[in-house]
């Protein structure tokens, strides 16, 4: 599968190339191989009572990771940013009151994405992240989904429009190979689907 080039802004530079590596990696077909389910289902059996007893830290410690992976590439914007269509992606695990929760209580993490209306009241969004303070979101949900300030850049002709729909996923995981497989997949075809040119990540 090619690429249509998604140019990905993220909020947090020191992920920058990590974020950028996996949207890449999304751009190939790959399944999880038997090698890598031997590896997690090895390391999940032997940290199963710590994820049980929330000690995360712990947990992860150890946690299989992606190797191999490219150095993500940046790419121009192919127009100006004030005629660019640009998405929202966060990781934040938010979810419509129409739409199932996203199972946050889940040890292993919730490998679906959920996409957003960006024209619905934000007081009918829900954050099911159960692996930060989601006081402030709760308050104000522009903490973890700025959808608020991405209109305004576009309502003062920083950026030309904002994508519809806006995507949201579990940024608590224990398996990357599904992520890489399964979610940035999903999550990248999403943006391109809403004719983005540009992303914003918001990872939390």
């Amino acid at each position: 599968m090619r690429c249509r080039p998604l140019v990905v802004i993220v909020r947090g530079m020191c992920v920058a190339s990590q974020a950028l590596s996996v949207v890449r990696a999304a751009c190939e077909e790959t399944s999880m191989t038997d090698e890598e389910q031997r590896v997690y289902d090895g390391w999940l059996l032997r940290r199963r009572a710590l994820l049980d007893a929330k000690q995360w830290g712990e947990a992860m410690q150890d946690v299989p990771r992606l190797t191999g992976l490219e150095p993500g590439i940046p790419r121009p914007l192919s127009r100006l940013l004030a005629e660019a269509t640009v998405a929202l992606i966060t990781s934040a695990g938010i979810s419509q009151t129409d739409q199932p929760p996203m199972d946050g209580a889940n040890i292993e993490g919730d490998y679906t994405i959920r996409l957003l209306d960006v024209d619905r009241p934000t007081g009918e969004l829900r954050v099911w992240h159960t692996h930060f303070d989601t006081g402030p979101a709760q308050q104000d949900i522009n903490v973890v989904y700025p959808i608020d300030r991405l209109k305004e850049l576009a309502a003062e002709g920083i950026v030309g429009r904002v994508a519809s729909p806006a995507v949201s996923f579990m940024g608590y995981f224990t398996n990357v190979f599904r992520i890489r497989d399964e979610v940035a997949p999903a999550v990248v075809a999403a943006a391109r689907g809403s004719g983005a040119d540009a992303a914003v990540l918001v990872p939390v």
